[in-house]
Order: structure tokens, then C-alpha cells, then sequence
């Protein structure tokens, strides 16, 4: 009993000196505002644009640009509503939508909002990303190809679209999950949610695909409070979801009138206010939270509890949230980890449960999953915006 009070104390000690700040509680993720942003909000507020017009969207999107390098991008009110309308725009409906069980339920969610049904695929067993080598096989094993398109071969639906997260900042390897999805005629929608500031191979996620979604919900790395943004290719995709998410309303002086069922979907501009003044110092963002997942790299690697989940040689990750998987034969002490580290304030957070284990998703098909439900109950998200 001691020598187990004593490892999971110096794993608390490994994270607090990570840290280097001294404070009651230490929270997964706390918006990083700098004082800046009191000034754009206030310029936004005694504007009268606080809505869905003003300069501070232009701005905000324009910024987004130049981080991502995306051709066309629509900022929405939250990342879901992202996911949502680019969903609809790929078509989804009645289909069987490829994601993993290991995500947010958001992202579920945005494929049963379509009438379209969650296929659920398996983690890698030391990363939260999708496991490509797992997924060829299935889909080898799972997939027939009927005129160039995809069918499950025992719901006989079609598989139109895959939609890959890039958990926590952390990237797929986006070649061969291109490779693959070529072969099978699959569609792919990036969820970037978390992973503003991550490469791979020098190119920003969420730009690999004809969509893209990135969220600025207050627990990411930016933050307008709610928000979210869809990264496009084509200008056709960009100018029927613009007009989508702006209630199908068509421009004329003073007549109202509306040409299709629309969706109020649009970030505001006082949102973007918040928004953009992150943005304009991103970059050291980058820097000092590259420096405290060096720390922690550091620190936990003397641990004989855990192992740091690292970027892989591919990636240049934004360190949002750092992560540890305990060691096999210390899984039973999960709970009085969490215990232990919360009573010394260490507010770390276990990450999502896998989809596929919700009630409301029992029912729908998924891989065997050898690795998701292992790393749910390994993984510790630990305290990462102390910069």
C-alpha cells in the first residue's frame, strides 16, 4: 500500500513541476485570453456589430487563413454545427459514416442529425488516432465495391464517407488514410476540432479533405467562447453552405424571403472579437505550450506508472491537451490516481468514453474494438494551459 501512495505521489510531484505555477487547482484547460482581447471586444460592442456582421469576422477568418492556409473558410457557432452542414453538403443521408468510437459525442451526434448512421472503427493501441492498418483490413474484409461505390456487405448500405479526428492535436497519417479511402471511393471530412496549430508533414489538418471543421469552444487552445469553422477546397461547397448556414436567405435591399430550408449556423461578430485577438498571438501560444509539453515529456518519461503519449515523426502537434497511458499492470489504480491527484487540485480528466459503449449508440455497427476501450481506461488528460 505504500509503495503504491508513493508512485502515484511522484507521479503528482512530476506534474506539478511540469507546471512551475502554484495555484489551488489546476484545470485540462482554461481559456489562454490575453488582455488585448477586453479592447477588441469593446471596439466590437461600441460598433452596434455584434451579431452576424462587423469587421471582427473578416478579420478572425482572414487570421485562420493565414494559419491554415485554407482556401475558403465559413466561421460557425460552434464546431458541431460544423460537422452538421458539412455533413449534409457530402450527402450522407441513409449511409453508413466511418468515424472513430475514441472522439467526442459531437461528433456522432452530427451523423445522426443527418439520417445517416455512425460506423464505428478502433484507436491505435498507444495513440487515440484511428489505426489505418486495422481499418484496411476491415474494410477488406467488410466492403464490397458495386459501380465505384462502396457497400457494407451485410447492411448492403452504402459507405460514402469516413470522418477522421485528430484527437487532441495529435494527427493521422493522412497519406495512407488518403491511399485507402481512394481505393474504397470514401469521402473524408477532417474533424480538426482541437487540433488548430497541428501539421502534418508541414501541412495544416483539416485541409487534406474537400472539408475541414475546426472548434473554438472554451476548453480549446483558442476559444470565441462557442464557436466553430468549416476549411473548404471548392468555391461551389463554400457558396451553398455560406448560404445554408445564413437561413437560405437571399440578398435583396429590403425584401425578406428565404429559398430553401436554412440553418442559423453563424458565428457572431463580438465571437470573433474574442477570437481574434488570440490569434494575434498564436504563435507564442505555439511556443510556450510546445515548452510545457517538453517539460512534461521529460518529467513522466522517469515515471515507472505511465508512458506521455509524444507526436509522431510526421507531425508538429499544438500540445492542446498533453496525455498519459498508465502501464498495463498499474490499470487497477486508475481510480485512486484520479482520486489522489484531484485532492491535491490536479483536476486531470479521463478522455471520452468510446461512442460505441453509449446507450444510444448500442445498435449500430462497429469494428471489433480491441484498442479504444483499453485506452479509455488508461488515458489521463492532464493540466496543459499553464503557460
Amino acid at each position: 500500500m505504500k509503495n503504491k501512495v508513493n508512485t502515484i505521489q511522484h507521479l503528482s510531484e512530476m506534474i506539478l513541476k511540469s507546471i512551475g505555477v502554484k495555484r489551488s487547482d489546476y484545470q485540462v484547460h482554461e481559456p489562454i485570453i490575453p488582455k488585448s482581447a477586453e479592447t477588441h471586444m469593446l471596439k466590437c460592442v461600441k460598433s452596434n456589430y455584434v451579431s452576424s456582421l462587423g469587421e471582427y469576422l473578416d478579420k478572425f477568418e482572414n487570421k485562420l487563413k493565414e494559419i491554415t492556409s485554407s482556401k475558403y473558410i465559413l466561421l460557425t457557432n460552434s464546431g458541431t454545427a460544423a460537422l452538421f452542414i458539412s455533413l449534409k453538403q457530402l450527402k450522407v443521408e441513409k449511409s453508413e459514416v466511418l468515424m472513430p468510437s475514441m472522439t467526442f459525442a459531437a461528433t456522432s451526434n452530427a451523423v445522426i442529425y443527418n439520417n445517416a448512421i455512425p460506423h464505428y472503427i478502433d484507436s491505435m493501441a498507444k495513440n487515440p488516432c484511428l489505426d489505418i492498418d486495422k481499418l484496411a483490413q476491415y474494410l477488406s474484409q467488410t466492403c464490397t465495391m458495386k459501380e465505384g461505390i462502396c457497400y457494407n456487405k451485410d447492411s448492403k448500405r452504402k459507405i460514402k464517407t469516413i470522418i477522421v479526428v485528430h484527437p487532441f492535436g495529435y494527427t493521422v497519417d493522412m497519406d495512407r488514410l488518403i491511399k485507402l479511402c481512394n481505393k474504397y471511393n470514401i469521402k473524408i471530412l477532417e474533424d480538426a476540432a482541437g487540433a488548430l496549430g497541428s501539421y502534418y508533414k508541414k501541412k495544416h489538418v483539416g485541409t487534406f479533405a474537400d472539408f475541414g471543421i475546426l472548434s473554438f469552444n472554451g476548453n480549446k487552445i483558442v476559444t470565441t467562447g462557442m464557436g466553430g469553422a468549416i476549411l473548404m477546397k471548392n468555391y461551389k461547397d463554400y457558396k451553398m453552405i455560406k448560404h445554408l448556414i445564413s437561413t437560405a436567405r437571399l440578398e435583396h435591399p429590403y425584401e425578406i424571403s428565404h429559398d430553401k430550408v436554412g440553418y442559423n449556423l453563424r458565428m457572431s461578430n463580438i465571437n470573433a472579437a474574442l477570437g481574434y485577438a488570440q490569434l494575434l498571438s498564436f504563435k507564442t501560444t505555439l511556443r510556450k505550450k510546445k515548452k510545457l509539453y517538453e517539460k512534461y515529456s521529460s518529467n513522466i518519461s522517469k515515471l515507472e506508472l505511465c508512458d506521455f503519449i509524444k507526436e509522431d515523426d510526421y507531425s508538429k502537434q499544438n500540445n492542446w491537451v498533453n496525455n498519459l497511458i498508465i502501464k498495463n499492470e498499474y490499470i487497477g489504480m486508475r481510480s485512486d490516481i484520479f482520486n489522489y491527484l484531484h485532492s491535491r487540485g490536479i483536476k486531470c480528466r479521463a478522455t471520452w468514453k468510446p461512442q460505441h459503449l453509449l446507450k444510444m449508440n448500442l445498435n449500430y455497427p462497429r469494428m471489433k474494438m480491441d484498442n479504444c476501450v483499453k485506452l479509455w481506461k488508461s488515458i489521463i488528460s492532464l493540466p496543459s494551459s499553464y503557460i
